[in-house]
């Protein structure tokens, strides 16, 4: 990302942009300079490695357990040592409560904001080395000393001397490019050694760790240079926030940037007055996830392109107020992007996980590249059930290894440890053997991401489940997504499948719609998985119907409808259809003469009457050549008779038109007119209009699989009358289009009879 190009750095010679040939150059041109940084990292860690080995030899778990203070202040204060590249690493590790004790996260939460700052007289002088004069010239206030200082740089506190406004000004550390480049480089030294091993021990495992390095190294890389910086994070800010009202559009938001003051070694932006997520309390923590949650899947699902290192010192929240936003995201030089297609599948691949549909799920994997297109189902369905079953349940690791135990048998108290964890043993040596999986290289960046956020969240609330609470916005998607793999997706969440034949699920419908506007979602009472079938138990009759009018008949619903609109032609189709069958046979009844009850000669008359619908029309054929073909054959034609399931179906409709006020009903009177022949579009759309308009009670009484309660009628008419008048023109376009297509597909059943040539 951003303008590195084929820049490098006058003070180094380093290339700007990260490329490994030429810094594998530069470095192997400074003599002993990786030598002595190996050097460095064993002389502070191993005697840190021998330690913790020497306890868990005299004491296992519980010797570290006694002792976790100490290791967690040695195990920061040598991160900070080595610098910024192993500072990275500890502040994923920093974020995640499920992984490490509470004195380990104390101490590495130090290093999100608070790593030792250099020295200030040196930040000014690098100011004005960046913008060629005294910093104030161009402010008339900096902080005395950084506010906060990090792994790769650190922020004054600044007014503008143009517009008094205040802003961060980020400056980047002394010599940061040159620990960094190294770091990079020998990490991808080590990569390449692991990637030989794993090829040579298990060549069936298809992940290139090397190319995992390199997509991370590319990343951390650009952070270097704070022009890439400053155009993601204006990038980022198109996305999060209204340009026009400057105001967050779900609650997050993104700094402005002073594009006039930004270098690659310096960035100038909105000074955001607030607290770090790690100053709040966990309540707080709890109550702003939502809103940072919206923010990362709106960059990942929707856009592609997403913050990738969201951990707590990058997020603050205002301390009072402030129309512009709940949270504020900030430190924009890491990102990932992710491409359209597979962003298409993630939402697939995050309905399956919701509802645990693994067979799908395997489908997925194998578009993603994680799975190869061979995979042995049989294998890795139960496989993934029950490795991403504890996961989807939320908690976090620590529940996640509670429930994985429990799978296997292993009870708390330790009973069934052997046969349980041979078990396991048994499934981990298949994934290894059978299961060629890999992982595709941005999952560096965007895994990072997931793992870090996810972190957060389970610091509020130890329950945090993430695909169940992704599932909103995912319905959001699903509904709205205008692209065929999106599209094939909503359509198996509203079918429940994909096989030919399979039946349209009206509670699907609610509870895809209901989810999508942020209800809570329902789960299984079995097991932790999002159960699609039952609407939340938040949402009544009233609010449900109101939900899906609102929405089908919105501008964001034309995929929704474009899904619905062949439900409601087969609808209109079975129901014209018996219509036109029954009118026909009382026709023919009410002109037969009634002579079968005539006593003696009744029965042996009416047999002679012949059957009038046998009797042959005349109509206009091809090339003008009259047609001759009777009434029967011609409503044959126009209206088949009806499958059996089709006459179930039609029971049920017929029932709902029949229950409008009985015998006086405005239907009836409105059978009684012409208005079917002369304009049969006219007269089925004010067929519809009065089943819209009747008599509140009537609608919906007799229909057995009706999901409405008693009453539930009114609350349709109610909600049907309501709609404002852009709902409305959308409603009478979509009923012109399903008549006008049942009325395409009458005359096209008409066509082979005019064109036969008999």
């Amino acid at each position: 990302t951003g303008g590195s190009g084929n820049r490098v750095d006058p003070e180094t010679g380093l290339p700007l942009a990260y490329n490994k040939q030429l810094i594998e150059a530069y470095w192997r041109s400074q003599g002993s300079a990786l030598r002595d940084r190996w050097g460095e990292f064993l002389k502070l860690s191993v005697p840190f490695l021998l330690k913790l080995a020497t306890l868990l030899v005299q004491d296992g778990t519980d010797g570290l357990s006694r002792n976790d203070r100490e290791l967690a202040v040695d195990a920061r204060e040598i991160c900070q040592k080595l610098g910024p590249t192993f500072i990275k690493l500890a502040q994923t590790l920093s974020v995640r409560p499920d992984v490490l004790p509470p004195a380990a996260l104390e101490e590495l939460a130090i290093l999100q904001d608070a790593v030792q700052p250099f020295d200030t007289d040196i930040a000014l002088a690098q100011i004005q080395t960046e913008l060629g004069e005294p910093a104030d010239v161009f402010f008339s206030e900096i902080s005395p000393e950084p506010v906060a200082a990090a792994s790769l740089a650190q922020v004054y506190k600044a007014r503008l001397r143009s517009n008094n406004q205040w802003v961060a000004i980020k400056v980047q550390r002394p010599q940061v490019l040159a620990t960094v480049s190294k770091d990079l480089y020998v990490l991808r030294r080590a990569a390449e050694i692991y990637q030989r091993l794993i090829d040579r021990f298990a060549p069936q495992q298809k992940t290139n760790y090397v190319d995992l390095l390199n997509t991370f190294a590319v990343g951390f890389y650009s952070e270097l240079d704070f022009l890439n910086e400053v155009q993601n994070q204006k990038r980022i800010r198109a996305i999060l926030v209204d340009q026009d009202t400057n105001k967050a559009k779900n609650g997050v938001y993104v700094p402005k940037v002073y594009d006039e003051f930004c270098t690659a070694r310096l960035a100038v932006t909105e000074w955001i007055e607030g607290k770090a997520l790690n100053e709040i309390d966990d309540q707080s923590i709890r109550e702003l996830i939502p809103y940072a949650q919206e923010a990362f899947l709106t960059q990942l699902l929707k856009e592609g392109f997403l913050h990738a290192d969201p951990h707590k010192g990058n997020w603050k929240a205002f301390t009072s107020p402030d129309d512009r936003g709940k949270l504020a995201l900030l430190d924009f030089g890491l990102v990932s992007t992710i491409a359209e297609e597979d962003r298409e599948i993630m939402i697939s691949t995050l309905v399956h996980l919701a509802n645990k549909n693994f067979e799908r799920l395997v489908d997925d994997f194998i578009d993603l590249k994680i799975l190869p297109a061979n995979t042995n189902r049989q294998t890795v369905v139960p496989l993934m059930d029950k490795a991403l079953s504890p996961y989807i349940a939320g908690g976090g690791a620590q529940k996640f290894q509670e429930r994985v135990l429990q799978s296997y048998g292993v009870a708390e108290d330790g009973r069934g440890a052997i046969g349980g964890f041979q078990a396991m043993t048994q499934d981990a040596l298949t994934v290894l053997r059978d299961v060629p999986f890999s992982i595709p290289s941005y999952f560096a960046l965007l895994g990072r991401a997931l793992v870090t956020l996810e972190g957060i969240a389970l610091s509020g609330d130890p329950d945090y489940a993430m695909i169940q609470s992704a599932y909103p916005y995912v319905s959001r998607q699903l509904l709205r997504g205008d692209t065929p793999r999106v599209r094939d997706a909503l359509r198996e969440a509203l079918y429940a499948n994909k096989e030919p034949g399979a039946s349209f699920n009206a509670r699907r419908l609610v509870a895809l719609i209901s989810a999508s506007s942020n209800h809570q979602v329902t789960m299984s009472d079995s097991s932790a998985f999002i159960d699609l079938d039952t609407v939340a138990d938040d949402v009544n009759d009233a609010e449900a119907l109101r939900l899906v009018f609102d929405f089908v008949l919105s501008k964001d619903g034309e995929i929704l409808r474009q899904v619905l609109r062949p439900e409601a032609l087969a609808a209109a189709d079975v129901l014209s259809r018996q219509f036109a069958r029954r009118t026909f046979d009382a026709a023919v009844r009410a002109l037969r003469p009634n002579v079968a009850s005539l006593p003696l000669i009744g029965a042996s008359v009416d047999a002679i009457i012949p059957d009038l619908t046998r009797a042959p029309l005349v109509l206009p054929g091809s090339n003008g050549v009259p047609k001759l073909v009777s009434s029967r054959a011609l409503l044959d034609a126009v209206a088949p008779e009806l499958e059996q399931d089709d006459e179930l179906f039609a029971l049920d409709l017929f029932n709902l038109l029949k229950s409008v006020d009985g015998q006086n009903s405005p239907l009836v009177s409105a059978l009684s007119t012409n208005d079917v022949v002369s304009e049969p579009i006219q007269f089925l759309r004010s067929l519809f209009n009065l089943i819209v308009s009747a008599p509140q009670g009537s609608l919906f009484r007799n229909l057995p699989f009706s999901p409405l309660q008693d009453g539930a009628e009114s609350v349709l008419l109610s909600t049907l009358q309501r709609l404002d008048p852009d709902r409305r023109l959308i409603l009478d376009q979509f009923v012109t289009d399903v008549l006008e297509n049942l009325r395409d597909d009458a005359l096209a059943r008409l066509r082979p009879i005019f064109s036969s040539s008999t």
